[in-house]
């Protein structure tokens, strides 16, 4: 490989690098909730049946109505957080997937705001998820799942949005 030929590779992936570290803004990064006044609320849920056939616990649409619920209710009656109107600019949703193994619950939380982009699609602007579990004996814990997820959104939110006189 001659010189010229052997630079080139290393030129277009520092190129490549430098671009990315100079444009990319983590979508973890809680500065992207700063200035966020009104939002709207979506829950999403994956919901394992087997929860509900072989455990005998909540359906689908038993889960997801206390989920939006408890995630609403905990936002709209917090002393410091953006205002809940239907069609804001920006969504904060709570996604929730549940996998049952005999006798435990295990799930994935994902609270992410979005921002529908020039063809309405949803765009991330903020994301936060974590996973944990529960034996069937603690099944109502399931219920406090959407608090879980308005409490993270709103900790960071705060974090960025100072009190306003």
């Amino acid at each position: 490989m001659t010189p010229r030929y052997h630079l080139a590779p290393r030129l277009i992936f520092a190129l490549f690098l430098g671009a990315g570290s100079a444009t990319a803004q983590s979508t973890e990064d809680v500065s992207r909730l700063s200035g966020v006044t009104t939002i709207d609320i979506r829950v999403e849920v994956n919901w394992d049946e087997a929860i509900t056939m072989d455990a005998g616990g909540a359906t689908a649409d038993q889960f997801s109505q206390a989920l939006r619920m408890m995630f609403e209710q905990t936002i709209s009656s917090a002393e410091r957080a953006p205002v809940v109107r239907p069609s804001a600019r920006y969504t904060i949703a709570c996604h929730v997937d549940t996998f049952y193994e005999p006798g435990q619950i295990i799930y994935s939380l994902r609270t992410q705001l979005e921002e529908d982009d020039s063809d309405g699609a949803p765009v991330i602007r903020w994301i936060r998820s974590w996973v944990g579990s529960f034996s069937m004996q603690q099944m109502h814990v399931t219920f406090t799942l959407g608090q879980a997820c308005a409490e993270r959104f709103l900790g960071d939110w705060q974090s960025v949005n100072s009190r306003r006189p």
